[in-house]
């Protein structure tokens, strides 16, 4: 009898705990990782190095995320983490800042820590974002690229290739993307962005078309890893090779046929890899109150990190060239 009351004050005490959103103090702290869509190099590059730090840091974490950049399959994936009362920590690429943000908040008043990586949400659905490089640097290192291959230099029509002009990065990139230009290139002629909604195929179509629009387009610079070789192929489809310039931020593995047969000269990003590393690395310090809202980190192999009102700083874009392109493997 004395053993069975024992045994139901243990089970009620668990459920106590559950519902005041403890966990099982055998379960590990859990982290849900999730990539604005799965199955490209990008997001699988940010896995590599989120599973290497929970790794490192003792931490479970589930890798799991739309099949496409749908906003709507993100947030009924959220919903369900958040259901499952299984996780401690949700790291979240956001496919819309503003849509994502409500379900990011009802995670938060369940105690559920939120950092954001790759694409932002509202401020006061996260406690940080993890953020690649500042928007202005993104977007600066886009335009100098490009404007340095365009001939004659720094002038002609170029287009803008996005995914969506409402998703975060890509929409505060193409603000600056254009404000740049008309500062200090001033004979550029940015056309308006073209969608393609992270879609190969549609973004090879979309690049065709304004390539057959504009007999004078000159370039073409695409916002997501998966543009810039949709626009890459475009101009080879159409012959245009040399003609056309393309860059932008794509991966390496995405990128490295065309820039090996002189497609694309170059382009740029961050190491991916290093972001996801990066992000489950503030989950851990965030678990153990350990975040400052401003200041430095020090996050295992990568340093000392900056951090700036709430935004985790990985460092400046890197540009990817033939003479370099083969040192990076994601």
């Amino acid at each position: 009898m004395r053993r069975m009351l024992a045994s139901i004050f243990f089970l009620a005490l668990a459920m106590l705990l559950v519902s005041c959103g403890g966990k099982p103090a055998d379960r590990p702290f859990t982290v849900g990782f999730m990539p604005k869509l799965v199955g490209i190099p990008y997001f699988s590059a940010c896995q590599r190095g989120a599973e290497e730090a929970a790794g490192e840091l003792g931490i479970k974490l589930v890798y799991d995320g739309p099949n496409q950049a749908d906003i709507k399959q993100q947030i009924d994936l959220l919903n369900h983490w958040i259901a499952s009362g299984d996780y401690d920590c949700i790291c979240v690429a956001c496919n819309n800042p503003d849509r994502i943000a409500p379900v990011l908040k009802r995670a938060r008043e369940k105690n559920i820590l939120i950092v954001t990586y790759d694409a932002d949400t509202q401020k006061d659905a996260r406690q940080f974002f993890v953020n690649m490089a500042t928007y202005d640097d993104v977007a600066q290192a886009m335009v100098d690229s490009l404007a340095d291959e365009l001939e004659p230099k720094g002038t002609g029509k170029v287009a803008i290739l996005t995914s969506s002009i409402q998703a975060p990065n890509q929409s505060e990139w193409a603000r600056r993307i254009k404000a740049y230009t008309a500062e200090k290139y001033k004979k550029i002629q940015l056309l308006d962005e073209t969608e393609h909604g992270e879609d190969r195929t549609l973004g090879i179509q979309r690049a065709r078309a304004l390539i057959e629009r504009n007999e004078d387009l000159k370039g073409i610079i695409g916002l997501t890893s998966v543009a810039v070789p949709a626009a890459a192929e475009a101009v080879r489809q159409e012959k245009k090779q040399g003609l056309i310039k393309v860059g932008g931020v794509s991966t390496p593995k995405d990128m490295r046929d065309y820039v090996q047969d002189g497609t694309v000269q170059s382009f740029i990003l961050w190491n991916p890899v290093d972001l996801g590393y990066l992000t489950v690395h503030v989950a851990d310090l965030l678990r153990k109150n350990q975040m400052p809202e401003k200041g430095t980190i020090s996050a295992g192999r990568l340093g000392q990190i900056t951090v700036t009102d709430r935004e985790v700083l990985l460092g400046k874009p890197i540009r990817f060239t033939k003479e370099n392109i083969d040192k990076f493997d994601f």
